[in-house]
């Protein structure tokens, strides 16, 4: 029969008060002896208990967990780590509620006496699954580009220059010119399109030297990835003409000698 004694237990017992997290929350009651309890708990806004108990059922089921039962009214889901040819099967529960607007979702993993498991190890298992729960993280934004007087003017051949010389110091590239917006001026040499994304190049040749060879190595290409809605800027480049656009520098790619510029827009 099925002994709730322990995960009962866990429902008088809050989580920590400062418990910020999955991890924060975990803990643990009972011993070897008499069998023990784990239990984490998460917190989720705007959430709801139908909603997290339908998530939790694929996610056990992918750490091959059986699901027994569901009862949405009384918040609970019982599931269990099937039995094996070395051990009984462990009961994992569930038990969701609502806070206001606020839903808590506690899993509890019980262990009959005799049996053991690693506290690190079962604090991870129940909280990679209990921190799916959660919503994503949306990514950082990144500010669009502008034309003021942090842009700095440059030509294209001149930008290749510095970067070709600071190339060889991944340090002297960072502070000098990742992540810096660059008001830079030269000769179109194409425009290309990929999934709705245009891409200028410039010509960035330094003047003759006589020789061809060393010309075609240090050769550099400079590229600027247009920001979204730029149709109207891009409309109005000409190959072999000069342009301005405005660009944040992403990187330099020494393999192929690119210099890659983002989020650019025509001025």
């Amino acid at each position: 029969m099925r002994s709730f004694v322990l995960t009962l237990a866990f429902l008088g017992l809050g989580s920590p008060a400062v418990a910020a997290t999955c991890e924060e929350s975990f803990q643990k009651k009972g011993d070897f002896l008499n069998g023990s309890a784990f239990a984490a708990r998460v917190q989720v806004e705007g959430g709801t208990v139908e909603k997290a108990l339908s998530q939790l059922r694929p996610i056990l089921a992918r750490d091959g967990i059986k699901t027994i039962s569901v009862d949405v009214n009384a918040g609970t889901l019982n599931a269990e780590n099937p039995a094996t040819m070395f051990q009984r099967a462990l009961p994992i529960d569930v038990f969701a509620s609502m806070d206001g607007t606020l839903l808590n979702v506690e899993m509890v993993f019980t262990l009959p006496s005799g049996v053991g498991a690693r506290r690190e190890t079962v604090k991870k298992y129940l909280c990679n699954a209990l921190n799916q729960l959660l919503p994503k993280e949306s990514a950082a934004t990144v500010p669009p580009v502008k034309d003021d007087s942090t842009a700095i003017a440059i030509d294209a051949s001149t930008l290749a220059k510095q970067v070709k010389e600071s190339a060889d110091n991944p340090a002297r590239l960072r502070l000098n010119f990742i992540g810096k917006t660059f008001r830079l001026n030269g000769k179109v040499l194409g425009i290309k399109e990929s999934d709705g994304s245009y891409t200028v190049s410039f010509d960035s040749i330094q003047p003759t030297t006589g020789n061809a060879s060393a010309e075609k190595t240090n050769r550099m290409t400079v590229l600027c990835t247009m920001a979204k809605n730029q149709d109207t800027a891009v409309a109005a480049l000409q190959t072999n003409q000069p342009a301005t656009l405005l660009g944040r520098f992403q990187r330099f790619d020494s393999q192929v000698n690119t210099i890659q510029l983002q989020d650019c827009i025509g001025r």
